[in-house]
């Protein structure tokens, strides 16, 4: 059973920061990559290289490819901002959090 409780963070670690991120646009920017890769398989103009549309099988195989890009452009410089800018955060007040804990803790044990 989860409990929520709050936490009040003074700093995140630029590594953690940079995990969310990159859990965040990966998981969204794959599949929607894919996803044109699809409609790219059908003659459709979703995907393109260089001003170039990518279409047939070759946009169906190029689709990851270009979702992994994307999503590794996104996390770098989103990253870097969010850690810029919850840095900046922290020298004015901590940051607090409300968090589902999992049921038992692992100190109790």
């Amino acid at each position: 059973m989860s409990t929520e409780r709050t936490l009040s963070i003074r700093r995140f670690r630029t590594g953690s920061i940079f995990r969310i991120v990159a859990a965040g646009c990966f998981f969204c920017l794959v599949p929607l990559c894919i996803l044109m890769g699809i409609l790219a398989l059908f003659g459709l103009d979703t995907l393109s290289w260089n001003n170039q549309p990518i279409h047939g099988w070759r946009g169906f195989f190029a689709a990851p490819f270009i979702g992994l890009f994307v999503a590794a452009v996104f996390t770098a410089f989103g990253g870097v901002g969010l850690s810029v800018g919850l840095w900046l955060y922290s020298k004015f007040r901590p940051l607090s959090l409300r968090a589902l804990v999992d049921g038992e803790s692992s100190d109790a044990a």
